[in-house]
């Protein structure tokens, strides 16, 4: 009885891997706005529930591209992981991977203030977001994150300011600091931004409490389900 309770458990754990391979096949495909002429190889599932493994573009009329990596979780997928996404996301251990590759310790401790700074990286995107939209360029740098609160009159001035502001207060790290924010690109040219919290210790790096935890990081947590 025992030994056919191991093998139909690893015949239910056998479909269940081939069930989620397909899937992200199909999520995949669909991320990438492909429906045909794609070939698989090398592909693995994790205990997180990520799937793993490479892909190419196989046309009868132009050929085969070289491999790519891919990685698809749930809804979400990227056909060029970087490294450190391969790292975190493709292993049977992704929380020691998280805290090898970014110092970020995901289990649920309270003194590394994890879910405070979610949603004060997510309120600020979302306000960032907000006056992109309605402005058609970010704050700059100089502004900083004010500039979400009260109209700034200096260059780059809004040009569609929301009645209220995006902000009704800037939100501080749990250590007291303002995050940090920083702008990428030209006014209208693909204008991107960076926000992050630099930690306990108000310095870059660091491992725990002092790691830096930064908007981009934020999947890593959502995929370790660490709120």
């Amino acid at each position: 009885m025992v030994k056919w309770a191991l093998l139909l458990s690893a015949v239910l754990l056998q479909s269940a891997c081939s069930n989620r391979t397909e899937q992200a096949q199909e999520t995949l495909k669909s991320y990438l706005g492909e429906k045909l002429y794609l070939e698989f190889q090398n592909i693995e599932t994790f205990p997180k529930g990520a799937v793993c493994g490479e892909y190419r573009r196989s046309d009868p009329l132009h050929g085969s591209s070289r491999y790519h990596r891919f990685i698809v979780w749930g809804d979400n997928a990227t056909g060029r992981p970087s490294e450190e996404e391969w790292a975190i996301f493709c292993t049977q251990d992704s929380p020691t991977a998280l805290e090898k590759e970014l110092g970020i310790n995901p289990v649920a401790n309270e003194e590394n203030q994890l879910s405070k700074i979610r949603n004060d990286l997510i309120t600020v995107q979302t306000a960032l977001e907000q006056y992109l939209a309605d402005n058609h360029s970010l704050p700059s740098e100089t502004q900083g994150l004010t500039a979400l609160i009260t109209a700034s009159s200096t260059h780059p001035v809004p040009l569609k300011f929301r009645d209220g502001g995006y902000l009704s207060a800037i939100p501080t790290d749990p250590w007291g600091r303002q995050y940090v924010y920083e702008k990428d690109g030209l006014s209208g040219v693909a204008p991107e931004f960076r926000l992050y919290t630099l930690g306990a210790d108000g310095t870059l790096g660091g491992a725990g409490k002092n790691a830096d935890v930064r908007l981009e990081h934020l999947k890593y947590l959502d995929y370790l389900d660490a709120w």
